[in-house]
């Protein structure tokens, strides 16, 4: 089954508040509840493009595929390019058990510089 999947790219972009986020991003109150609680049925292009938009991603960014337990698919199936791994959660968590001079080195390393600044 293909499902919608925001909490994946909440958790990327760092936000914390997604019914909010999604009202200030003009989403009705009753579709903002239903995107921030993942109860999507289906979604509009306008939408989908609107949410790609303000997360700067493609719709694949947007997506999950999680295989029905009674339909099996060949392991090279394009579905399976739709699946989602846990790296963000794992690059969360190591980034907050990180000391503070180890996270400012990675900052120095992803702005491109090394030099103490």
């Amino acid at each position: 089954m293909i499902k919608l999947n925001l909490d994946r790219i909440f958790k990327i972009k760092g936000v914390e508040r997604k019914y909010n986020y999604l009202i200030s991003r003009g989403f009705s109150n009753t579709y903002s509840h239903f995107l921030s609680n993942n109860k999507v049925k289906s979604i509009a292009f306008d939408k989908l493009e609107r949410l790609c938009r303000d997360f700067n991603c493609t719709p694949n960014d947007l997506f999950d595929f999680v295989p029905n337990k009674e339909e099996s698919l060949p392991s090279d199936h394009a579905l399976w390019g739709l699946r989602k791994d846990a790296a963000v959660e794992v690059v969360n968590k190591l980034l907050h058990e990180l000391p503070l001079e180890k996270i400012e080195e990675l900052y120095r390393v992803l702005k491109g510089t090394n030099k103490t600044e």
